[in-house]
């Protein structure tokens, strides 16, 4: 028998999902590196710099895990996906804005 259903059950929103996921836990792991160099020359400066890239990319994850379990639920039960914002790109965005900020801020440390 064959299925009418037009995707592959939650395959590919979970790949996008997964994709995510990596992207964002390595821009984390990039910008607590960064405050971790940038930290002892630039103080507080690079420590708030990495608190608002660390807050954009957590806010970035929640946003995509959300958009995630909406399609999945909506395409598992046959309905029309539900319209999903894009502000998680955006806080994506700003959080690689912050991890530039801090290699900014490192370089010009100096030796």
């Amino acid at each position: 028998m064959t299925s009418e259903r037009p995707f592959d059950p939650g395959l590919q929103p979970e790949r996008t999902l997964l994709a995510w996921q990596r992207t964002v836990l390595s821009l984390t792991a990039f910008v607590a590196v960064g405050v971790r160099l940038t930290a002892p020359d630039r103080g507080a400066v690079a420590v708030a710099t990495g608190m608002v890239g660390l807050a954009l990319a957590i806010a970035a994850y929640l946003g995509v895990s959300v958009r995630y379990r909406r399609a999945h639920a909506a395409l598992t039960r046959s309905a029309s996906l539900p319209p999903s914002g894009a502000w998680p790109l955006p806080a994506l965005a700003g959080s690689t804005v912050m991890l530039g900020l801090l290699a900014v801020l490192y370089l010009a440390a100096g030796p």
